[in-house]
């Protein structure tokens, strides 16, 4: 139903007040204000009981966070020193902090939006006779990275002195972006750094490379925009065409020295369908390719499915349904098995409706997580 809006009688009264007349869309959408958490450098406490789990990460208000406890009593001295001594920080729902959820214990945590790895600490100083405080890089849980199977920890035990060695929680925020609403906006980087003549040198770069990604070889033609110009050497100066790179947003942000580039949910479900639809992913796709493609939250979970034996699935399968329209977008699938991994209860719902057996991200890694 169309409704009649009267603008000209809006206007007219508006310079009757002596006003002018402003430029306006009725396409523009009042957007929700962030949420403290995802503003406070410094995080906020927040009870355990109040992080939700999405994925099997931590969230709190639709934001990412860690969670670590600042107070490290008489030990502070030891870990402002030697920060490996300090508490472990969480990146995800491990075994650790179901335990504490199992033995009520009710003490608090602070969860951050933090991406620097640096963290406020404070306790009792026996070396000054007082309170001390201070900041500390702590390590991150090693259950966590268990839980999540975080680049293989599990399923390839010979590199995980690698894997923890080279963890960095900026890389980790950018990875599993897709799975939050809202983004650490303190963290995200400067648009800085280019050569004035950057988007020129972008645009006839990637026009020379067809708009096709060089790396999954995606043709991104009529979605331009989610094809990038990327730097292979870092420096966003070096405009060299040898320097440069076509890449699609997803293997751009999958790229070294890149964890300030996140990746809206929408857009990798748009990126995986192009993949589908251009035969980039497919039942003939191999492990490599799916590891390398899927989105990383999923990643882990699809070697822990590799080790135990199971077929290769497909990769942003879409789910039909009885009238032929897109039911759900599914990031792993058994077609053959009606088996499905999806990110959340609302799409495993309308995937169970249709007679398949699903189960969320989350689930599934906790499924591996509590194996005995």
């Amino acid at each position: 139903m169309k409704l009649h809006f009267p603008v000209e009688a809006l206007w007219g009264a508006v310079r009757k007040m002596g006003a002018s007349e402003r430029d306006f869309s009725l396409d523009s959408v009042i957007q929700a204000p962030l949420p403290p958490i995802s503003q406070k450098e410094e995080g906020i406490e927040v009870p355990l009981i109040e992080v939700d789990t999405p994925g099997g990460l931590l969230s709190y208000q639709g934001a990412q966070v860690v969670l670590y406890i600042p107070d490290h009593g008489k030990n502070v001295d030891a870990v402002l020193g030697d920060p490996g001594k300090g508490r472990r920080v969480h990146i995800a729902d491990c075994i650790t902090l179901e335990e504490m959820r199992q033995k009520n214990r009710f003490q608090r945590y602070r969860a951050v939006v933090n991406v620097t790895g640096d963290f406020d600490v404070f306790g009792f100083s026996r070396m000054r006779g007082g309170h001390v405080e201070g900041t500390a890089r702590l390590q991150v849980c090693i259950n966590c990275m268990k839980h999540l199977n975080y680049k293989g920890y599990v399923t390839d035990a010979r590199r995980q002195n690698e894997i923890r060695r080279n963890f960095n929680l900026k890389d980790f925020f950018a990875e599993h972006s897709t799975l939050f609403r809202y983004l650490p906006t303190s963290f995200i980087e400067k648009k800085g750094g280019y050569s004035d003549d950057w988007k020129q040198v972008s645009d006839k770069f990637r026009a020379s490379r067809h708009f096709t990604c060089d790396s999954c070889r995606l043709d991104l033609n009529a979605h331009k925009h989610l094809l990038h110009a990327h730097h292979v050497d870092g420096n966003k100066r070096n405009n060299q065409v040898a320097n440069l790179m076509a890449l699609c947003a997803d293997c751009h942000r999958k790229q070294p020295l890149h964890d300030y580039m996140f990746i809206k949910a929408r857009d990798m479900t748009l990126l995986q369908k192009l993949r589908k639809e251009q035969g980039i992913l497919g039942a003939a796709a191999d492990w490599s390719d799916l590891f390398e493609l899927v989105d990383p939250p999923y990643n882990g979970l699809l070697r822990f499915y590799q080790k135990d034996g199971m077929a290769r699935p497909e990769i942003g399968y879409e789910l039909a349904g009885s009238r032929g329209d897109v039911v759900a977008e599914i990031e792993i699938a058994w077609p053959d098995a009606k088996f499905a991994v999806v990110g959340d209860e609302g799409a495993q719902k309308n995937v169970a409706a249709l007679g398949w057996k699903a189960v969320t991200l989350e689930e599934a890694l906790r499924g591996y997580r509590d194996r005995k």
